[in-house]
């Protein structure tokens, strides 16, 4: 008989007749077409689980009679024990467990048909609800690995981001880093609502999941639709994980690990069939494993960032052009200024006001010592003397020329670039109004100030008396100490 058929003369659904077949309760034919052919034992062997569960068997206690490592007498009599400490409602149960007993019947023999109608019988006269038992709906109530999938999952898609913000965007973060953390959670839900669905509709499983061995189905076997993987997602964003709202998360993930501890159905995984392939420890072996290189492929990314687009030996517009990557990198603002292909400031909009701007204000254009049209040596000098005007510190001038000299040196690996770049940045912040040089194995910054009638503002030096004289003079370069090979 077909699926429908033992459906309507078992009285049970087919999501739970799939479920004891993939429990090993049920052994039907395949057909050569591929159906199930389900015999009239496979009828009767339902009928009696269908009885057994009606009178609160448990299933392993089913499986073992199946597996003939008990016998019924034993179980009902057990049952019976239980029963006669439970209220009149039961009482049927108990007297049918004792008729069974009587009856001298095993599990082969069972009339599990005959019973059943008295116990339609007498419900239907009592209005009991004692026999309207749940029959199983498979669930997974194991936090730890629903949430192990989770994590790689998130893994996933964040290192998706990182990479493509570092090949696309071609930076990693920016300097306001609460704007690109909101960016990141934004993108990162998008990216759930489009890819999520779309894996559970295909495969019935995200790659986390496939990890962890868990899939999800409807009670039929079949795979959720795309509206209803859709509206699982979003409840799931929604009501399991707070949108990734800071602290919102963390009490949703919290409250969804307690239900499931508990054994409670998650809101968003009512009517559906959550399955579990095995338990095999080799699960968690493979995902510590990916969530460790997942993670050192995040980790390397900022190291990555710290080489220019070109390397080795520089021409001045090579040069311009890595000034103006780390100026996107590390989001440095220079107003209407941009540094063109031969190394001078231009305007980006035409501004006659500029013109009018003392020179005290304004960025100095660096000069290139060059040999045979490579770069040598990048250096700017100022000299301000009883200037009524602030002075500029030009520290991010100065770490974006070290940066895209320094860093152009190809014997150098990706861990020293980071480090040094680090080491160049926190000096200029630390000392942008004192002198000071910093040296490696082929190149030397040099950055020497003086000065007489300016105290520091912040940012800036002001003349202490805009009538007194003062003096400001301050050289920078940075140069290569050996040729390239």
């Amino acid at each position: 008989m077909k699926i429908k058929e033992i459906e309507l003369r078992s009285g049970m659904d087919r999501a739970n007749i799939r479920y004891y077949e993939k429990e090993g309760l049920l052994q039907p034919v395949r057909t050569e077409n591929g159906y199930r052919e389900y015999s009239e034992k496979d009828l009767q062997q339902l009928l009696k689980i269908r009885l057994l569960r009606s009178l609160h068997f448990s299933l392993e206690d089913i499986k073992s009679l199946i597996q003939k490592k008990t016998t019924l007498s034993f179980l009902l009599k057990n049952q019976i024990r239980y029963l006669e400490s439970e209220t009149e409602d039961v009482l049927y149960a108990k007297s049918l467990c004792e008729s069974i007993v009587s009856e001298g019947a095993t599990f082969e023999t069972l009339d599990a048909e005959k019973h059943l109608v008295s116990i339609e019988e007498a419900t239907t006269e009592s209005s009991s609800e004692y026999f309207n038992v749940d029959f199983e709906i498979p669930h997974v109530f194991e936090p730890i690995r629903r949430f192990a999938a989770r994590t790689l999952d998130m893994a996933l898609y964040g290192t998706l981001i990182v990479f493509l913000n570092y090949f696309i965007r071609g930076e990693y973060s920016p300097t306001d880093s609460l704007s690109y953390t909101f960016q990141n959670i934004l993108t990162i839900l998008v990216m759930i609502m489009i890819l999520e669905p779309i894996q559970l509709k295909l495969f019935k499983r995200t790659f986390g999941k496939w990890i962890m061995g868990l899939y999800i189905e409807n009670l039929n076997g079949s795979a959720l639709s795309y509206e209803d993987s859709f509206r699982r997602t979003l409840h799931v964003l929604v009501r399991g994980m707070g949108l990734l709202i800071p602290l919102a998360d963390l009490i949703s993930l919290g409250s969804s690990f307690d239900k499931l501890r508990k054994g409670e159905i998650l809101s968003w995984d009512r009517g559906l069939a959550y399955r579990m392939k095995d338990r095999k420890i080799y699960r968690y072996i493979i995902a510590f494993v990916l969530f460790f290189f997942i993670s050192i492929s995040v980790i390397i990314i900022p190291f990555l960032q710290n080489i220019p687009p070109n390397t080795g030996a520089l021409t001045v517009e090579e040069f311009s052009e890595n000034f103006r990557y780390y100026q996107k990198l590390h989001d440095m603002d220079f107003g209407n200024y941009v540094m063109n292909n031969f190394g001078k400031w231009e305007e980006k909009e035409a501004d006659d006001r500029l013109e009018y701007l003392p020179d005290a204000v304004k960025y100095p254009h660096f000069r290139f010592r060059m040999n045979d049209h490579i770069v040598k040596e990048v250096n700017f000098s100022v000299t301000y003397e009883d200037n009524p005007f602030w002075v500029e510190n030009y520290r991010d001038m100065m770490i974006l020329a070290s940066l895209s000299f320094t860093n152009a040196d190809e014997s150098m690996n990706i861990v020293e670039r980071a480090l040094l770049s680090g080491e160049i940045i926190m000096r200029f912040y630390a000392e942008s109004f004192k002198s000071h040089t910093l040296a490696t194995k082929n190149v030397e910054i040099s950055s020497m100030v003086e000065y007489d009638g300016y105290e520091k503002s912040i940012e800036i030096l002001e003349p202490v008396n805009r009538e007194r004289e003062n003096y400001y003079h301050h050289d920078f370069f940075v140069r290569r100490l050996t040729p390239e090979n």
